[in-house]
């Protein structure tokens, strides 16, 4: 094949939209032969001003381009540069890039081959797939990022290492894929063909790829007594707490592994003793650990010693990734070290995921075979497919699937309680990562896993997870969120859509079971299958219309914005169900109803049908048919729940949902506007079902106290029953952390109140020289407040990072890499930030973090309580109010300024008890002129 010739480019605009920005400079250079012939690069006359925060991303400013060439001038040359040789256009991103040129009215008229899109499928597990994580992972030269010439000649190098790469994929992988992308216009083919051809073509048929045989084994479960894997045994035998004590002596196996700077905390030794006096005694407990005290090793600890000592498992329930990933990579480590050579053997711990999480090789190889595949779906597959060989967990968070299309595709290929199990996800083209990770969870001391697993395996009786009695719940503070999540129904009609798309006659599962039919001489199935994929097709009718009369309704409402950014949620209460608008829509489901119970109706008589006949008996009769089962029943909890929603509930029966319906304005016409349902309370759930069938259960965090006691979270988790303990932060924050409240600031509704608040914000980031967080509650009041403060920063050369702007990964990575900034954050960044010393010296909480009172779930739970502001509004904001403040003191080294900027704190009678759930602090309250002296002062006060 002669040498090809590519042309990458890159643009810096005025901003993101295509038909509303301009182009300010443009870079491209030629590759020929894997390496750069020839380069172009111009800035651009916009016609406009650029805007500052571009100015400071790029450094390109207006008198920069004052004499530039017009774009209009730029694009015969460009078009020159790439010649009628080259086979394709490169770019990182490149539907920004080309969208640009397109609403200048070019098209290069080739394939458009995006190192984005490449990265993802060649470079599974990155933390980052931007330009600049790219380039840094892989040694490549990016001098000037943001600057067009200099990403172009990243984005040209970043693409001959990823061609390189292609070429090293095994050739089962490649011969995979260019069978399954054949006549297809997805521009990654010209490479993927390049590839095949680099093997040698073959002209036979290619052979069926065994997809089993190029994932890794699994390694061999470890051999653990029986009392760990089923239930009974020998009685308990408790611990002595001096056994776990000696663990944490000067002279003792902790100690030992810090190199002489070990420093005993007597808060985690406390805790530690009453985790264990826990297990021992069998208890449940709720237990606040303050920032510094060490928690998770304190838990980890006598749950090891105590697992160990009875071959009984302990899990570990956490809210966040980051934790669950601390957990089983540095700290049960650091445990399983300390605990060489005690009684009981080795140590085995394990992370369990949700069963969607995982890959069922079976259920791929299903998928593709004997189809045509779209584009999206091509990715997907060379996705999986490249990242097969390497993966030991076959877990989709070491994928990279950034778009809702290619999570529904996984949602395909993943492993499905309806229709894997040992029998029939074995063998060739068979195997199923989570039942790998299953048996292993069954053979582990410690199993790590998250709450939302945990409310699954409360839904499914105890099913999804091994059998435990001890259980430590950290970051407990979520464990209603995310409970009222997992019994959440929302009700989409895109995901409703595709379910009936897969019943049509042509496509791949209906397909299949019609040719296994014809092949079995089924006639009956033939006639359910036609008569099932016409009432598929009325119901996708029906529902398409029903859906768009009910975005009308929500466009029409006078309580919804369709110009607002953000979604937005409709209460569907009594007060609601009794307009007429909403009369007609119930009207209007009548026919929707009727339809989608015919289809699934239909589809159960077919499901039953095959049984009768045997197919389940058979390997892919089987699989066809629970995957049709499971359809089915998909199906019908989705018709279920959709009734529920719209009808609503009888007269006189009890409420116990919350139902609503959202709209998020510029969404699809299709998903903008959705229905759901979420229980009313779920601590009957949690204290009831969950906690009072174990033998121990911990729930620990941070913050659990709205005040001085535990009321308002064994109200919201049901648990009056349980012990309860607090264990305060070892940190003297009376000498590292001043609270400084501006008490001539005005209110937060009083007109002045913006500009005082961009003032104050740019008082202290001055002061502080950057390393300043502030933390808002609405992405509205952020974003007005990045304008306000954006300039006079910059005059400070302090640079304001925007949340919305990037994802929290990267605004985290660019403040620590930046000397000076102002990070603006919403509800994400209130918890789970760690910027400890001078990463950041000022942190400034705007206003109280309040729940929208308007919102339905918000509205209905406030409702139940006699006085709720005082019971439920008021706890709530100060459970996420001391979140926020956590952020601040890490170490106890640190040192930092708290600045409040919601006058309510002083002003109203319910102020105090903010300050009051706070450790106890220097709290200073003088006027906004005297600011940033005080900053000043207290920053650098020796």
């Amino acid at each position: 094949m002669a040498p090809r010739a590519f042309v990458a480019l890159d643009l810096e605009t005025t901003g993101l939209d295509a038909n509303a920005d301009a182009i300010i400079e443009i870079g491209a250079v030629r590759i020929e032969q894997e390496r750069v012939t020839a380069t172009f690069s111009t800035l651009v006359n916009p016609g406009r001003r650029i805007p500052l925060r571009v100015q400071q991303l790029t450094g390109i400013r207006d008198e920069d381009v004052a004499v530039a060439p017009s774009l209009a001038m730029v694009l015969p040359e460009l078009r020159a540069f790439v010649g009628p040789d080259v086979v394709a256009v490169v770019a990182h991103n490149a539907a920004f890039d080309l969208g640009f040129l397109r609403a200048a009215g070019v098209n290069f008229q080739r394939p458009a081959l995006d190192t984005f899109e490449l990265a993802g499928i060649l470079l599974p597990g990155q933390p980052s797939y931007s330009l600049g994580e790219l380039c840094r992972a892989l040694a490549i030269t990016l001098d000037d990022a943001h600057r067009a010439l200099d990403d172009a000649l990243a984005t040209a190098e970043l693409f001959v290492t990823l061609r390189q790469l292609l070429f090293s994929v095994p050739g089962p992988v490649i011969q995979t894929l260019h069978t399954a992308g054949v006549d297809s216009n997805w521009p990654p083919m010209l490479l993927i063909d390049e590839a095949w051809d680099r093997l040698g073509r073959q002209t036979q048929a290619p052979a069926r790829t065994d997809l089993s045989e190029l994932a890794l084994q699994p390694a061999p479960l470890p051999l653990v007594p029986e009392t760990l894997i089923r239930d009974g045994g020998p009685p308990l035998t408790p611990v002595p707490e001096a056994e776990l004590l000696d663990f944490f002596a000067a002279d003792g196996p902790l100690a030992a592994q810090f190199d002489g700077a070990f420093e005993a905390r007597p808060g985690q030794v406390e805790m530690a003793r009453l985790v264990l006096a826990a297990l021992n005694d069998g208890e449940q407990m709720l237990l606040e650990a303050g920032t510094g005290v060490g928690k998770s090793l304190a838990y980890l600890l006598p749950a090891a010693l105590w697992s160990l000592r009875n071959q009984r498992r302990v899990v570990i329930a956490t809210n966040t990734i980051a934790l669950q990933d601390q957990l089983i990579d540095k700290d049960i480590p650091q445990v399983q070290a300390m605990l060489q050579g005690a009684d009981g053997g080795e140590l085995h711990a394990a992370l369990l995921k949700g069963r969607g999480q995982y890959l069922c090789v079976r259920r791929l190889h299903a998928w593709y075979q004997g189809r045509a595949l779209a584009p999206q779906e091509l990715s997907v597959l060379a996705k999986v497919l490249v990242w097969l060989p390497a993966t030991t967990t076959g877990d989709v968070s070491e994928l990279f699937l950034p778009s809702s299309g290619e999570r529904a595709v996984w949602s395909q290929i993943c492993s499905d309680a309806a229709t894997c199990h040992p029998g029939r996800c074995g063998g060739p083209n068979r195997r199923d990562f989570y039942l790998d990770a299953r048996r292993r969870a069954d053979h582990t001391h410690l199993l790590v896993i998250n709450h939302a697993l945990l409310t699954v395996d409360i839904g499914n009786e105890g099913r999804a997870l091994p059998r435990f009695s001890h259980l430590i719940i950290d970051e407990a503070h979520h464990l209603e969120d995310v409970t009222t999540d997992a019994q959440t129904h929302m009700v989409d009609w895109r995901v409703l859509d595709a379910q009936l798309a897969r019943l049509a006659l042509d496509g791949a599962l209906f397909g299949q079971v019609a040719t296994l039919a014809l092949h079995h001489r089924d006639g009956p199935v033939q006639e359910l299958l036609a008569q099932t994929a016409g009432s598929a097709r009325r119901a996708q009718r029906a529902l398409r219309h029903f859906a768009e009369q009910l975005h009308n309704f929500a466009v029409n409402h006078t309580d919804l914005r369709t110009d607002a950014g953000y979604a937005q949620r409709l209460a569907l209460d009594g007060r609601m169900r009794s307009q007429p608008m909403w009369s007609q829509l119930e009207i209007e489901w009548e026919q929707s109803d009727a339809a989608l119970g015919a289809t699934v109706r239909r589809l159960t008589e077919l499901t039953a049908h095959l049984a009768a006949t045997g197919w389940r008996e058979e390997a892919l009769e089987g699989a066809l048919l629970a995957e049709l089962e499971g359809l089915a029943e998909s199906l019908g909890e989705l018709h279920g729940h959709t009734c529920a929603i719209i009808n609503g509930p009888a007269r006189g029966e009890q409420v116990r949902q919350v139902a609503w319906l959202e709209y998020t304005p510029n969404a699809g016409q299709e998903s903008q506007t959705l229905l759901a349902a979420a229980p009313l309370y779920v601590g009957d759930v949690i204290g009831g079902t969950l906690v009072q069938r174990l033998r121990t259960c911990v729930l620990t965090g941070a913050t659990l106290r709205s005040g001085a006691d535990f009321r308002y979270i064994r109200e919201r988790l049901g648990l009056w029953d349980a012990h309860a303990d607090a264990l305060p932060s070892p940190f003297d924050y009376r000498t590292s952390t001043l609270i400084y409240m501006p008490d001539d600031l005005p209110q937060p509704n009083h007109p002045s109140y913006q500009r005082a608040v961009d003032a104050a914000i740019i008082a202290a980031a001055t002061a502080a020289g950057g390393r300043t967080m502030v933390l808002f509650t609405s992405y509205a009041h952020l974003r007005a407040t990045a304008e306000g403060i954006r300039a006079p920063l910059d005059r400070q050369g302090i640079t304001v990072l925007q949340h919305g702007s990037s994802s929290r990964r990267r605004l985290l990575r660019e403040y620590r890499a930046t000397e000076r900034a102002v990070l603006l954050g919403t509800r994400s960044f209130w918890e789970g930030i760690d910027l400890p010393g001078e990463q950041l010296s000022v942190l400034v909480i705007v206003k109280l973090p309040f729940a929208v009172p308007s919102d339905p779930l918000v509205a209905a739970r406030s409702a139940e309580f006699e006085n709720s502001f005082m019971e439920y509004t008021l706890p709530d904001a100060i459970l996420r109010f001391r979140q926020g403040f956590g952020r601040l003191i890490r170490r106890a080294s640190d040192r930092g300024v708290v600045l409040l900027l919601d006058s309510r704190i002083w002003q109203k009678r319910y102020g105090q008890a903010f300050l009051e759930a706070l450790p106890a602090c220097t709290v200073r309250r003088a006027s906004m002129a005297n600011l940033g002296e005080e900053v000043d002062l207290w920053l650098n006060k020796e």
